[in-house]
């Protein structure tokens, strides 16, 4: 009897746990209008600007945007919405999204500041931060590439020697821009030397100032050369082809929706001068 009257005199404590547990609040989601949308752009490009609303309720109307200061808007807004469900501490809630989509493009050079996204949820009003994107001329920015400065030197150890001497010849790359990569060479065959490469597996850019320039600098081959014959021997031109490359600023998605950054590129054919090296036979005293 009294062990049924303990438990009697529990369910009242019980209860109150109950009643006190299911009046905690559970944490909403939070509401909020963000932009998505490239940092930078091109002249006359056409891309995507997304207006998203993440809030504890379903939003069925667009962010409007009538006018876009330095853009053109081409489509939008389009509005898709989507839920799902998600812990926020400890506790299940639902998410709301909604995105207005606009396709714009860009008109002229220059940074503009998008419209900020509003929209009212439960009588208030939230408001998106602002967002700047800056229109580039990708022309302006090929044609700068155009202008690096860059020459080959081709450095012989002697120019005059014997004929049992040995020499060595370096090729360097100077070039007011770092390169993206070589693309080719045509370095001259040693026809009356007997040739041996002696370069370096890994070269690293030095710096050198000439004329008030900053260069930099690598050595891209070095030979050891001894004479085959006697008389004015001349080292044949040569060429070498490198690739400059600039970041556009802006993101590109390839066909397997892989995302990277997109570069402009331009080309530099450099001429390697000939060398005339003296070979005598000079006899020791």
């Amino acid at each position: 009897m009294n062990k049924l009257k303990h438990y009697s005199l529990q369910w009242p404590y019980i209860l109150v746990m109950l009643l006190f547990a299911s009046a905690i609040p559970v944490p909403a989601q939070e509401n909020k209008v963000t932009i998505q949308a490239p940092e930078a752009v091109t002249v006359g490009e056409q891309f995507r600007i997304a207006y998203v609303v993440e809030s504890n309720k379903e939003v069925k109307e667009s962010v409007i945007i009538k006018n876009m200061n330095g853009f053109e808007i081409v489509y939008g807004p389009s509005l898709s919405t989507s839920l799902s469900t998600v812990f926020k501490e400890g506790k299940r809630v639902q998410a709301y999204s909604a995105t207005s989509t606009y396709i714009v493009k860009a008109l002229k050079k220059g940074k503009y500041t998008l419209p900020r996204g509003e929209v009212v949820i439960d009588g208030k009003r939230y408001k998106s931060d602002n967002f700047s994107i800056e229109v580039k001329d990708i022309g302006e920015m090929a044609k700068e590439i155009d202008n690096v400065d860059a020459f080959i030197k081709v450095i012989p150890s002697r120019t005059s020697v014997n004929l049992e001497d040995t020499l060595t010849v370096t090729y360097k790359l100077y070039t007011t821009k770092e390169i993206g990569r070589i693309l080719d060479t045509d370095f001259p065959y040693m026809e009356d030397f007997y040739a041996s490469n002696i370069s370096g597996r890994r070269q690293s850019f030095s710096e050198e100032k000439i004329g008030g320039k900053v260069y930099k600098v690598v050595e891209i081959r070095k030979l050891l050369l001894q004479p085959k014959k006697l008389g004015a021997m001349t080292i044949p031109e040569g060429s070498i082809t490198i690739q400059y490359s600039a970041p556009t600023g802006r993101k590109v998605r390839d066909i397997w929706g892989d995302v990277y950054d997109e570069t402009a590129t331009s080309e530099k054919t450099l001429q390697m001068e000939s060398v005339t090296i003296r070979v005598q036979n000079l006899q020791s005293i």
